[in-house]
């Protein structure tokens, strides 16, 4: 009779030895993985041209993303799927670490509008003393430009006018803090 001491350990079954099952994933790990990149397809094709361009995707991957940006939303389910397939024979932790930067560099450039908006909304609001205010933060800028842009924007909102300052003003706000 044999005893389980007497089989190589390179032989013996996963269940016996615990070196072999502790390196390969479990089932449910497997799937959550598979999912994960599946997840990742569909927020590619959810993406505009511009940021697809961006990502400098595999020319394959691409095209079936286009391919799946074409359909109409309740035919897409088998050709995700392929998009996932495609996925996880590139080195989709590559791409998702592309996706991850260009997120957050739109999150940078909404914030970065969001502030240029409440400068806008503070020179229109307070004036000359919101002026004075930019002016310290960007020494270069053009104070009397500034100036003459406040006041119409502070005249009738209604006003073809106003609208026009109120634009000019804020083109001239992002100049400043590019």
């Amino acid at each position: 009779m044999i005893s389980p001491g007497d089989i190589p350990e390179d032989e013996a079954p996963a269940e016996q030895s615990p070196r072999l099952a502790d390196s390969r994933p479990s089932r449910t790990e497997q799937t959550r993985a598979a999912n994960a990149v599946n997840k990742l397809g569909l927020r590619l094709t959810r993406l505009s041209l511009r940021d697809l361009d961006r990502l400098e995707l595999p020319e394959r991957l691409r095209e079936e993303i286009d391919v799946s940006q074409n359909l109409k939303p309740k035919s897409r389910g088998r050709q995700n799927r392929l998009i996932g397939q495609i996925l996880r024979a590139e080195d989709h932790e590559a791409i998702q670490q592309r996706l991850e930067l260009l997120n957050r560099d739109q999150r940078d450039g909404v914030r970065h509008e969001q502030v240029t908006e409440n400068w806008l909304t503070r020179l229109v609001e307070e004036g000359d003393v919101a002026v004075e205010g930019l002016i310290t933060d960007y020494p270069h800028a053009d104070r009397q430009r500034l100036r003459m842009l406040t006041r119409s924007a502070q005249q009738d909102p209604a006003a073809r006018k106003t609208k026009r300052a109120r634009r000019e003003l804020l083109r001239a706000i992002r100049d400043l803090r590019a």
